[in-house]
């Protein structure tokens, strides 16, 4: 009778708790956990990307980025990390973005920024991978990060994602609707084995 092998256990997940002081910088950037204390600068990004993009925060944007603040973990499933990307020169909040585990057994996360759009370049973007890959793949423990990008995303932004290793996978159509009609996302992900290889390679 034949067996499968037994497979080797996965090394345990770092859970990120709220309690964490949770401080990345590289480069321009510095990311870290939102904190109550950011929410006059969350705000004026709702009204960033009401003026570019024709669309705000929910009316009670403030009360469910306070309770998201005070939910922000990575520990179960669909838990979700609420960082802020600030300047590193002057402390400005350029994004918020959300790292959301969809599972403790596969190791997969999804990232959700929320306004990258709004960015001055792409550099703020580049750097803000470059410091929160490593400590996903390295400290966390994931396996599997991905981001779903909107068809329009500006060849610019789509390509700060692939030089960064997140591979185009497929498109999920009609998976977004914006109030008005339903929107394809395009998956884009990134492994950590790739992530590693790709460091080697560049280390």
């Amino acid at each position: 009778m034949c067996t499968e092998p037994v497979p080797s256990p996965v090394p345990a997940l770092h859970p990120v708790l709220r309690r964490h002081l949770l401080h990345l910088t590289h480069g321009s950037v510095t990311v870290r956990a939102l904190q109550r204390n950011d929410l006059n600068d969350w705000l004026g990004l709702c009204v960033q990307r009401r003026a570019q993009h024709g669309f705000g925060c929910r009316p009670d944007a403030d009360v469910q980025l306070l309770i998201g603040v005070q939910r922000s973990r990575l520990q179960f499933d669909n838990d979700q990390l609420l960082l802020g990307v600030f300047d590193a020169s002057n402390g400005r909040l350029l994004d918020q973005l959300g790292v959301r585990l969809q599972s403790t057994q596969a190791r997969s996360a999804e990232l959700h920024p929320f306004c990258q759009g709004l960015w001055k370049g792409t550099q703020s973007l580049r750097d803000t991978l470059h410091a929160l890959c490593p400590f996903l793949f390295e400290q966390v423990g994931l396996h599997r990060l991905y981001v779903l990008l909107p068809a329009q995303t500006p060849k610019t932004v789509a390509s700060v994602w692939k030089d960064a290793g997140f591979e185009k996978e497929g498109v999920l159509r009609g998976q977004h609707f914006d109030g008005a009609q339903w929107q394809d996302r395009h998956l884009h992900a990134l492994t950590a084995p790739e992530w590693r290889r790709r460091q080697d390679e560049t280390g």
